[in-house]
């Protein structure tokens, strides 16, 4: 009975507690880290599994901590969203644990190994934090522990890129966090709470009194969290950050880290200020013009990169495009295609960075021109890279397809079908930089044939390759369970 009632805290505090226990290990048994690692993100992906099923039960959960309810004490909420997120973090993290047991020793020194998995943990811990909290203090002071662990997990190699990388990161990610910290005072100095629920109430009552500090309050919520978001112009540190991290690193940063802060600023504009708000101070209407010319501007800058995971991080600031567009109309499908999106591309772009990362270890080969033969060489890595490329494009049944769809479904929904070009045109960019690759990979021979041979990695680095690519293709296929499941977070969201 503890367990159940107290499950949502219990899942934050484990892997907490793992990351101080890993550090123990760092210095003492650091060949123990990655299977200890492995043991703590399985927890909490067993703990999410039974959090999913409690909410697709019709149950919204609710946690207190200490017993004390709000607006006095700290309160968790677990919703549809928030449960789905909570399962796509620890299951993903669990995959990228799993392939780092022969990957991280190949990409960082042995002396930071032990405590590159205590900042895993770290993170980890962090961004479900901020899933789940239902309460603006604590949202700040997990995205404050998500951006340090995250800086450290770019900083990790110890190379020269790397660590500038990282400092880039951590002044912007810093400024970011400035802005938010703001836009919570202001919330507090006009609603006199910070549990989101009772901000949310009282903002409807005094929206009118206050009309230019809640245009402030939610143009700060928007850069701080914008930013950490890397969403276009707010993305400069994105393409060094990602680029100069170790491959699981790239994984976790571009394929998850992104997203909680999406999340966070989804509630904040339909939970917290509504949709009237979101409306009226025409947020909405710069949210879509940013997230146009993130579509755009990413996919331009994607395709003069040479160096293949600087491609993916750019590929990374088009795709964040999508989501931002989706919710930014405003409608229904819009908006169910911007959350369905957040988990198809964290699929897409995990298995991207690890099979990226597994091409290195293998051949050493780190650039886009350096393709020719490895459909041959590394056939079940190219396959998964090749499932993962005709998802980004937009290629029916694959995961990428669905939620473009649904896009276009929520620009004729907002009587806007211009946007359906604007999606047209940047499937054919993203064509233009990921078919070349396949391409290369299977139908240039250069001056010698290849023969086929099996993929010369472990297989614990194969294996969440493989997973990662089927569930493109299983979301390609079967969306319907994540899309009625969603569906109800919709419903709540346009209230």
């Amino acid at each position: 009975m503890y367990l159940w009632e107290n499950m949502p805290f219990i899942l934050i505090i484990g892997s907490l507690v793992g990351a101080f226990i890993m550090a123990m290990f760092a210095r003492w048994k650091r060949d123990w880290c990655p299977y200890l690692t492995i043991i703590s993100v399985g927890f909490s992906f067993i703990l999410s599994c039974i959090l999913v099923y409690r909410v697709a039960g019709g149950e919204i959960i609710h946690y207190y901590a200490g017993g004390w309810r709000p607006p006095w004490g700290i309160e968790m909420m677990i919703d549809e969203l928030g449960a789905m997120m909570l399962l796509l973090l620890s299951g993903s993290f669990l995959l990228i644990s799993i392939y780092c047991i022969y990957a991280i020793p190949r990409e960082i020194p042995p002396s930071v190994s032990g405590w590159y998995y205590t900042c895993f943990l770290l993170t980890l811990s962090s961004m479900m934090g901020m899933v789940a909290t239902n309460d603006f203090f604590n949202l700040f002071v997990m995205v404050e522990v998500t951006g340090i662990g995250a800086c450290a997990l770019v900083a990790a190699k110890g190379e020269k890129l790397s660590t500038e990388a990282a400092l880039r990161y951590l002044i912007l990610s810093s400024t970011g966090a400035a802005f938010l910290l703001f836009a919570i005072a202001f919330a507090y100095q006009i609603t006199g709470n910070l549990n989101m629920t009772y901000v949310a109430a009282e903002m409807a009552k005094v929206k009118d009194q206050f009309p230019v500090i809640i245009w402030v309050m939610i143009s700060f919520f928007t850069i701080g969290l914008g930013l950490k978001a890397a969403l276009f112009p707010l993305h400069i540190w994105l393409p060094d950050a990602h680029s100069s991290a170790p491959s699981p690193s790239s994984a976790i940063l571009s394929g998850l880290v992104v997203k909680v802060y999406i999340v966070s600023i989804m509630r904040v504009y339909f939970l917290v200020f509504g949709f009237d708000v979101f409306t009226g101070t025409y947020m909405r209407y710069l949210i879509l013009v940013m997230a146009s010319a993130a579509i755009l501007f990413g996919s331009f800058f994607a395709f003069v990169q040479v160096n293949l995971k600087r491609r993916l991080a750019y590929s990374t600031v088009a795709q964040i495009g999508y989501i931002f567009l989706g919710f930014g109309l405003g409608t229904a499908w819009g908006i169910m295609a911007a959350m369905l999106h957040i988990i198809i591309h964290a699929f897409m772009k995990v298995c991207l960075f690890l099979s990226a990362g597994a091409i290195y270890y293998q051949t050493g080969r780190k650039k886009v021109t350096e393709f020719t033969g490895l459909g041959y060489q590394m056939p079940v890595t190219m396959v998964a890279f090749t499932i993962a490329s005709l998802s980004m494009i937009g290629i029916p049944l694959f995961g990428g397809f669905i939620t473009k769809y649904g896009i276009a479904l929520g620009s004729l929904e907002a009587n806007n079908p211009y946007f359906i070009a604007l999606i047209v045109l940047s499937g054919l960019l993203n064509a233009s930089y990921y078919l070349p690759l396949v391409w290369q990979a299977y139908f240039v021979s250069g001056p010698k044939k290849f023969k086929l041979e099996m993929d010369a990695i472990p297989f614990s680095m194969l294996l969440p390759i493989m997973i990662t690519a089927a569930g493109v293709i299983y979301m390609g296929i079967f969306p319907n369970g994540p899309l009625s499941f969603l569906g109800k977070a919709v419903a709540r969201f346009l209230l």
